[in-house]
């Protein structure tokens, strides 16, 4: 009987549907379409096969380990990347499996960008990017705070103020933030009653010129906790700049 080619075998494995909902499922789709863009893209069978094998792997219910820049033969960079790398999926791959799987596989990809060729149609910079949003998505960053402080008993923003909401507007466009709490503050002078409504006015201060910046009204929470949470413990009637303020807080 006459057994099929390697590669033969390679292409009815590409032509096949492979994955599945947990964590060993999605490596094994994520593998599978490298896999087809390095046999009909690259034209690069060897390393089509290399990805199949990590396919069929992980579809049997073996999680097959990242590459490490020494198998592959690369360093630099990489070599205090992977760590971190692994790491990460680790941590993440129960709770977002989809996520992580990718980030995995853009993780090999990236390392075979790295090692090149002359058919190799990916860069090594497209290669890291693919890598950097999959990592984000597996492991998203912890909330991100920014300070913004007022004058005394003054809710108008300064120059420095301003510079700081700038901040905030590029953090939420780079972290695709869909949630924002802004909490307002005001020192010891006055009553309660009056720095309640200080800080209440000073978060909506905020809330305002992010809004005037693009950010949705609707992804942002108002509060004002009067004096009730000092920056810096003082006793009554004290004026303190770092007691006031709002603290913006963006999370996913």
């Amino acid at each position: 009987m006459r057994r099929a080619s390697p590669g033969l075998r390679a292409n009815a494995y590409l032509n096949g549907t492979h994955g599945g909902s947990d964590f060993n499922g999605h490596l094994a789709s994520e593998y599978t379409e490298v896999a087809r863009r390095a046999a009909f893209k690259d034209v690069l069978w060897l390393n089509s096969t290399a990805y199949i094998a990590k396919a069929q792997q992980a579809e049997a219910g073996v999680t097959p380990p990242l590459w490490t820049p020494a198998e592959i033969g690369v360093n630099g960079d990489a070599t205090a990347l992977y760590d971190t790398v692994v790491a990460a999926i680790a941590a993440n791959k129960d709770a977002r499996p989809a996520a992580c799987a990718r980030a995995q596989v853009m993780w090999d990809q990236y390392l075979e960008a790295l090692r090149g060729g002359p058919n190799f149609c990916i860069t090594p910079a497209d290669a890291r990017a693919l890598l950097d949003e999959a990592l984000a998505a597996c492991a998203p960053p912890g909330p991100v705070n920014f300070i913004v402080y007022f004058g005394f008993d003054k809710t108008n923003l300064t120059d420095a103020a301003r510079d700081t909401i700038d901040e905030v507007v590029a953090a939420v466009n780079a972290m695709g933030t869909s949630a924002l709490s802004l909490v307002g503050h005001a020192d010891t002078v006055g009553s309660t009653g009056y720095n309640q409504g200080l800080s209440e006015s000073r978060a909506r201060r905020v809330s305002d010129a992010l809004i005037a910046r693009g950010v949705p009204a609707g992804a942002m929470t108002l509060a004002g906790r009067s004096e009730n949470e000092l920056a810096v413990a003082t006793g009554d009637n004290v004026r303190e700049p770092q007691n006031r303020r709002v603290e913006v807080t963006l999370s996913n």
